[in-house]
């Protein structure tokens, strides 16, 4: 229903839509000592190709609304910390800490986005004194990003709000 209405939207403002989604997942343990971008190896899905597999980064291919997700798990006795970034601006945050358990954090913005704005995670340098350590396992998936468009935003329409 939402794809059939973004792209009704899409032929009355005369521009073609195209569905931007992906979602990816880490299948493996990934300890992060600096301030380096989370490359998530496992895409299930990567439509209109924007989530870029060997850096890890989204590059946005139509100007729009979208969601993003991410979420990560860490061993016992471990932290994570991870930031969502748009344009190497900082945009949220996950925390996770438990000395007796796992630990797992996870967080959503809404962001406007132009075509060729870039939207990514990132750990926090460990000179903070945490070291990011994510669980994964190719039979389990726990940390993932996940980004999709829920509406094109046309220069020609005025935006609401502005």
């Amino acid at each position: 229903m939402l794809l059939l209405l973004v792209a009704t939207i899409g032929l009355v403002a005369g521009q073609e839509v195209h569905n931007v989604a992906f979602s990816a997942g880490l299948t493996h343990d990934q300890a992060i000592l600096h301030a380096e971008t989370v490359v998530y190896d496992r895409v299930f899905v990567n439509v209109g190709r924007a989530y870029n597999t060997r850096t890890g980064v989204f590059t946005c291919p139509t100007p729009g609304v979208y969601v993003f997700q991410f979420h990560s798990l860490t061993h016992l006795d471990k932290s994570t910390w991870l930031e969502l970034y748009k344009n190497s601006a900082y945009m949220a945050s996950i925390y996770g800490h438990t000395a007796a358990d796992y630990a797992s954090g996870g967080n959503s913005v809404v962001l406007n986005l132009v075509k060729g704005d870039t939207v990514y995670v990132k750990a926090v340098d460990n000179s903070y004194g945490i070291d990011t350590n994510l669980y994964g396992q190719p039979n389990e998936v726990y940390s993932t990003f996940s980004g999709y468009m829920i509406a094109p935003v046309f220069s020609e329409a005025p935006v609401v709000g502005k």
